[in-house]
């Protein structure tokens, strides 16, 4: 055994090799990917885990998946132990009751070796082209089991000591309205691992296996003793928060709501859900690793944000998520919306913490919403299938508006920017535009984000499916007396005699070539009472455009002409 180096500048040098690992990974696998919507993106979610399955790294964007990447490795190991796996070899995962978190969402973990065994691992996980369900990219509104989500799919080999396993192939592809591409997309996790597993062997071969150990346990210890001394900063105390849901896209006059105790207790902290709604028909649960994220995203919102994301942070936390409810449903319960749990949840933890902590107060965000469509292309003989995913926008914070078309961090900030004319060369459709909207963002003190728009226009007859995960009847509320931000909506042919409004949860709705779609994007809730926001910042909304001269009248206060 190697004793803990007592050289900082050596761990400061491992750790931002491994951070480097792990990045450099998710951009080879998004880069790789098939499907514009991933291969668009900067990075996908992936991680280093060591050979007790202890997280070593994450890609920086990678909040929303690292914790089922945390829970999917174990359930691997049930199915394929350590001692079975060859060099060589790729596992893939999908269920949501396994450690997923719906099943569009597809997990590869490639081990790597050293002496002949597997030392480390790489997870990397991303959302694939399509894997059946009822809807194009298996993301049904009405769905009310995983069945209707896709295809799930146990802890497979996909690759097998370096070559492609052909049943696993032959059944993707049977059950994808893309064949062309979901191999493809899922071939890309494990270049991202193949990749990882390049450049970890050259940080064992560097270091030596025993003292790359050595200096991984520190990096646990530290980012833990960095945790305990933040959550130690906390007062004391317990603390309860809660937030609505709106609908669950099946059962329509059903409530909804996420319930929220948090203990503090010295350098600890319990988060128990105890009280949240009991799971719903509808696709809104979120299964127990989905959760898990939400929570942990939650929490760090309130701490350093330097505090590496590894084993020693989780090593303080304490969180209860109560089996048959939203946060931890049965089987077989539909997770695709589980983002409007997930977002309750960390706006629930957000209004309990807002107590011991009100220089951290936040309002409300808009929240994800996602368009996928299927059809022919214009040749009438290939199938395409699409999807765009609008982040809902953040609300305002103490001392900080909400960010204006950008998304909650969870999501992946600016990783999730898709680039428009790589769409129009690769689908039948045509972007008319893509804007702020005005006066979305709730007014306050500090203003919330402003919403977006996007309309398209779809040249050859399709199928949509919409999905406003939540706040589309009920927009992002504000606080301490900012106003709530304006909802999201889907409008078809805007503007012209057939125009009309679908409902926030919507699937497979038939639309004809030369149709439109407005995706109206949330804008986040305001903090604070807008008669007490600053005049100058006012005057500098109106002249950029983000608020109006008669909101600027109204809701703050302050008359202001424009000039031509």
């Amino acid at each position: 055994m190697v004793d803990r180096t007592d050289d900082p500048v050596l761990v400061e040098v491992v750790r931002n090799a491994l951070a480097m690992v792990a990045e450099e990974a998710g951009i080879a696998a998004a880069r790789s990917a098939s499907s514009p919507f991933v291969s668009q993106a900067s990075a996908i979610a992936c991680a280093i885990f060591d050979a007790e399955g202890r997280l070593v790294v994450q890609t920086a964007g990678g909040m929303l998946h690292v914790s089922a990447l945390q829970v999917m490795l174990p359930e691997i190991w049930k199915s394929h132990p350590p001692e079975s796996l060859r060099e060589g070899d790729a596992i893939i995962l999908n269920d949501p009751f396994r450690g997923g978190i719906h099943p569009t969402d597809v997990g590869a973990f490639r081990p790597i070796f050293h002496d002949g065994k597997p030392v480390f691992y790489c997870g990397a996980m991303m959302i694939v082209s399509d894997l059946g369900g009822l809807s194009a990219g298996g993301l049904p509104a009405n769905a009310t089991e995983t069945f209707h989500e896709g295809i799930v799919l146990p802890p497979l080999k996909f690759f097998a000591q370096g070559a492609r396993v052909a049943e696993v192939e032959t059944l993707l592809q049977a059950n994808s309205r893309t064949p062309q591409r979901i191999v493809g997309d899922i071939e890309a996790l494990v270049i991202g691992g193949n990749i990882a597993a390049a450049r970890m062997a050259v940080l064992i071969e560097r270091y030596g296996m025993a003292r790359l150990g050595a200096i991984i346990d520190d990096l646990f210890d530290h980012a833990e003793r960095m945790t305990r001394h933040g959550i130690a900063a906390i007062p004391d105390g317990t603390y309860r928060g809660a937030y609505a849901i709106e609908e669950d896209g099946v059962e329509t006059g059903r409530d909804f709501r996420v319930e929220v105790t948090v203990t503090v207790d010295g350098d600890r902290c319990r988060f128990d859900f105890t009280g949240t709604s009991p799971q719903a028909r509808g696709a809104i649960n979120s299964s127990y690793s989905q959760s898990l994220s939400g929570a942990v995203f939650a929490l760090r919102c309130y701490l350093d944000p330097e505090i590496p994301l590894n084993e020693g942070f989780y090593r303080c936390l304490d969180i209860e998520l109560p089996v048959g409810t939203l946060v931890n449903p049965r089987h077989p319960a539909a997770c695709n919306l589980r983002m409007a749990t997930v977002q309750a949840m960390i706006d629930a933890i957000s209004r309990a913490l807002s107590g011991a902590y009100p220089d951290h107060a936040a309002a409300a965000a808009g929240l994800v919403s996602t368009v996928t469509a299927h059809g022919k292309q214009l040749d009438g003989a290939t199938s395409w299938s699409f999807l765009d995913v609008f982040f809902g926008i953040g609300g305002a914070r103490a001392g900080a508006d909400g960010a204006d078309g950008s998304p909650f961090i969870i999501y992946g900030a600016s990783n999730y920017d898709r680039n428009i004319e790589s769409y129009e060369l690769e689908f039948p459709m045509v972007y008319q535009e893509y804007r702020l909207l005005q006066d979305s963002g709730g007014p306050g003190r500090w203003r919330g984000g402003c919403g977006l728009v996007k309309t398209v226009t779809f040249e050859v007859d399709a199928e949509i499916t919409v999905r406003g995960t939540d706040r589309y009847i009920v927009p992002p509320q504000g606080a301490d007396g900012g106003m709530a931000g304006q909802p999201g909506a889907w409008v078809l042919n805007r503007g012209r005699a057939d125009e009309a409004h679908l409902p926030p949860k919507k699937t497979n709705h038939r639309i004809r070539a030369g149709d439109t779609l407005t995706m109206v994007v949330a804008g986040g809730g305001g903090l604070g009472d807008p008669r007490e926001r600053d005049r100058d910042l006012v005057r500098s909304d109106v002249e950029e455009g983000y608020v109006s001269p008669r909101s600027a009248r109204d809701d703050y206060g302050l008359d202001i002409e424009v000039t031509a």
